[in-house]
């Protein structure tokens, strides 16, 4: 049905050029970001075979190693990124099963986000700041990050750069292409990861609402509505050998009740996730006031643009919220494009109001450019953390461990770090799922090691196993990461605690 009605379409559906005219794109700016894109490659390198932290381990024992049709027709939860785990499949069976090769997708996609900013960003703001958002995107902290994370988040950004890019084109030229083109983008983007049905639910209701005010000409609603059905179609298409599954275990999934779900604990983390990437608490101030003054700038300019930009991550949060899922911030990292072309604009807007009141508007310029390359320096400063170490310490903590345990000591994996020892890193380490397990455990006469990451889902999932971790064990050696609240404990049984226990019972 679908090559039916786009060959169908290409008789009867005429390309009418925009009467607008357009400025090229220079060879100085091709030249910038090719630039750009060397230095990005260059700088997301290093590290890039460190230690998986666990969705990526995830990713790599539950979908990655899947044969191809089973990637096509299984959804068992919502951390399959379909899309991605293809990708990271055919990546795994070309160069073998490395932490590089699992991420190498991810690289990609975040080489090709820079590419989608300059094209969403020169028809937003214009080709200059569009180019000096590439190279605060360059030498982002979080940019990196997530370029070297196993997981579909990278692909979602460079999908909702593009689609929003396109989208804005056909807004303004109504032609068929460029709808079929964004409908085509919309899909792959669904396919790596549904968060962008917010995004296309966004550019639908601002759509409906330029077309209400414009006059309701047909002419104009036509290929929208046909692109946004084709968006629905492909995006099921693309889903459907899974959709059985996914339709038993995906939707029914919940989250437990702990910090995760509350907006505040989102808040936080996101504040602190800034300081880590922009070098403290008076830059994340600064950051408000040219994120407001940029905000309002692309609202007087181009008010259907900057509501686009919004509107997909309040989606997003209101959604979760009424689902009582987990408010990850990673959930909101596709906004990260329209983040920095806001704050980016905002530094050029920002010195012009302030000085044109002071009655310096001639030093605006020079001053809104030296605040942008200010930021840009910022937040290269904060690169070298990216490599200090690792998302998560698995290996790191495995190795103490079985340098410090004797030959009849125990291992006890707990919580979420059952996933990433006993379907990878350490597959002969024992998993204790109960607190009753643990003490059956702790009875046996064995010294006892006990491993453990994340502790408010361990808190929230499993407070009788936290009670016994907490009374009768001690910590030795926490190992951090850069993935908040994600350093792994190794604790171990207060001495005589396992002999007293059983000749008390």
């Amino acid at each position: 049905v679908h090559a039916a009605a786009l060959i169908l379409g290409s008789f009867l559906m005429e390309h009418k050029p925009s009467p607008a005219t357009r400025v090229a794109v220079s060879r100085k700016a091709y030249a910038v970001l090719g630039g750009l894109t060397m230095l990005a490659i260059l700088l997301r390198i290093p590290s890039l075979d460190s230690c998986l932290w666990l969705d990526e381990v995830l990713t790599m024992a539950r979908y990655a190693r899947w044969p191809l049709e089973r990637i096509f027709t299984s959804f068992p939860d919502q951390n399959q990124h379909m899309l991605f785990s293809l990708l990271a499949h055919c990546s795994l069976r070309v160069f073998g099963e490395h932490a590089w090769a699992l991420r190498l997708p991810s690289v990609l996609f975040g080489i090709g986000s820079l590419w989608g900013l300059f094209l969403m960003g020169r028809r937003l703001v214009g080709q200059t700041e569009a180019l000096i958002a590439c190279a605060l995107m360059t030498v982002s902290y979080h940019h990196i990050w997530f370029s070297q994370n196993a997981r579909g988040y990278m692909g979602l950004l460079f999908f909702t750069a593009v689609g929003t890019w396109l989208w804005l084109e056909a807004m303004e030229r109504n032609a068929w292409r460029t709808w079929i083109a964004y409908a085509i983008t919309i899909a792959f983007g669904m396919w790596i990861h549904m968060t962008m049905l917010f995004v296309v639910a966004a550019h639908a209701s601002i759509f409906l609402v330029a077309w209400l005010r414009s006059g309701r000409q047909a002419a104009r609603l036509i290929p929208a509505l046909a692109a946004f059905a084709l968006c629905a179609t492909l995006t099921l298409q693309v889903y459907a050998l899974a959709l059985p599954e996914f339709s038993r275990t995906a939707v029914s999934e919940f989250s437990p009740a702990s910090e995760w779900v509350h907006p505040m604990w989102v808040v936080r983390e996101m504040l602190r996730s800034l300081q880590v990437g922009f070098a403290g608490s008076a830059v994340v101030f600064c950051g408000a006031l040219l994120v407001a003054a940029g905000f309002l700038g692309i609202l007087r300019r181009q008010p259907y643009a900057a509501c686009a930009m919004v509107l997909p991550a309040i989606l997003g949060a209101a959604s979760m919220l009424l689902l009582g899922h987990n408010l990850w911030p990673r959930f909101f990292f596709f906004c990260m494009g329209f983040g920095l072309l806001i704050v980016i604009h905002g530094a050029i807007e920002l010195p012009r109001i302030l000085l044109g009141i002071a009655g310096l508007k001639a030093w605006a310029p020079r001053t809104g450019y030296a605040l942008a390359g200010l930021l840009i320096v910022a937040s290269l400063a904060t690169v070298p953390r990216c490599y200090a170490l690792p998302k998560q310490d698995f290996t790191g903590a495995r190795d103490y461990v079985e340098r410090q345990r004797g030959p009849a000591d125990r291992v006890v994996v707990v919580g979420l770090a059952v996933y990433a020892y006993a379907e990878y890193y350490a597959p002969d380490w024992t998993v204790a799922a109960t607190g009753i397990d643990l003490t059956a455990f702790e009875q046996s006469g064995q010294r006892l090691f006990v491993v453990y990451t994340l502790p408010i889902d361990l808190k929230a999932a499993h407070p009788d196993i936290w009670k016994i971790v907490a009374s009768d064990f001690e910590t030795i050696k926490v190992f951090p990461g850069t993935l908040g609240g994600g350093e792994v404990y190794v604790c171990r049984e207060r001495a005589g605690l396992g002999r007293l226990v059983m000749e008390a019972r």
